[in-house]
């Protein structure tokens, strides 16, 4: 029993909370319409953010455990704001949906790089020591707790709150939305802020409590992870979080397999693989059920001018 409790803390706690946070926020992106297919290059660009962050703080404040909250909360700041410019550009330019959010992706990738490696260069001239978070059984009773408190939340705004309303009606049918009052680029902007603080705080926990540390492409495909949980999810914040307990404790149970004599080339594929296979089967189920109907208006151009 102890086993299977340190267990949960230790190794399942900090997958779950990063899984989770992501897919909701990428959840939310696409309940206003936009295709959130900048989520991996901006899940790599906050785990880089949240390093170089820390690194930053840790030497301003002379570590500590201020210094990583304050990269958390930068770090989802930062995100936020630059999934209010995917969102709201994605409204107002006569661009496809998949374009602009692939540049975002390819953009996210570049800075992540470049704003990784000042973090490093920054720790090795000053010899910081950064004040990661640790893997306690009160830290994770707290995260777990924190994270179901965020999921409640973004379900109760989506689906008991005015603004909620908005938002999904602007994913249904923004030229309709527009047409009774309602602000497609505002609603838009507002939700990309919600989701981009969710999406870059999961990916701040990842380098700041999952791994620890960073590395030259941290990150890089876990952002598609966390979209493929949304997916599985339909959307739905409590559906997305219990995917994600299924799918957190598939991912971290992988690594064991290899003592069981499966290559490691299959058993670094097999999160990817099963990805694919949750989504053609919850693809299947969704197109016979109105109630997990994809939003009419995701990934479609709107644009104002076009309105008679």
């Amino acid at each position: 029993m102890r086993e299977l409790l340190e267990w949960f803390v230790q190794i399942l706690a900090p997958a779950y909370v990063v899984y989770t946070l992501a897919a909701t926020g990428s959840a939310v992106v696409e309940r206003c319409g936009v295709l959130n297919l900048a989520i991996d290059g901006l899940f790599v660009l906050s785990s880089s953010l949240a390093y170089t962050y820390a690194v930053l703080f840790s030497a301003l404040l002379q570590g500590g455990a201020p210094a990583t909250w304050l990269s958390l909360l930068l770090t989802a700041a930062t995100v936020a704001l630059l999934y209010s410019l995917y969102t709201t550009l994605s409204t107002v330019l006569p661009v496809s949906q998949g374009a602009i959010g692939l540049s975002f992706m390819f953009i996210g990738y570049g800075l992540g790089a470049v704003v990784g490696n000042i973090g490093r260069i920054a720790f090795g001239l000053r010899g910081v020591r950064v004040a990661y978070l640790g893997a306690g059984h009160g830290s994770a009773a707290s995260a777990y707790l924190s994270t179901i408190l965020a999921v409640t939340a973004v379900y109760l705004l989506l689906y008991k709150l005015k603004l909620g309303v908005m938002i999904r009606a602007v994913g249904e049918d923004p030229r309709l939305a527009s047409q009774v009052g309602v602000s497609v680029t505002g609603t838009r902007l507002l939700t990309g802020l919600l989701g981009g603080a969710l999406v870059g705080l999961g990916g701040a926990l990842f380098t700041l409590w999952r791994v620890g540390g960073w590395s030259q492409g941290q990150g890089l495909n876990h952002g598609w992870l966390a979209y493929a949980i949304s997916i599985a999810g339909w959307r739905h914040p409590p559906l997305v979080a219990l995917v994600s307990l299924f799918f957190s404790t598939a991912y971290v149970l992988l690594p064991h397999l290899q003592r069981l004599g499966l290559p490691i080339e299959a058993s670094t594929a097999a999160p990817y693989v099963t990805s694919i296979a949750i989504m053609v089967v919850v693809s299947s189920i969704r197109g016979r059920s109105r109630l997990l109907a994809d939003p009419k208006s995701l990934g479609r151009a709107f644009f104002r001018e076009e309105q008679v």
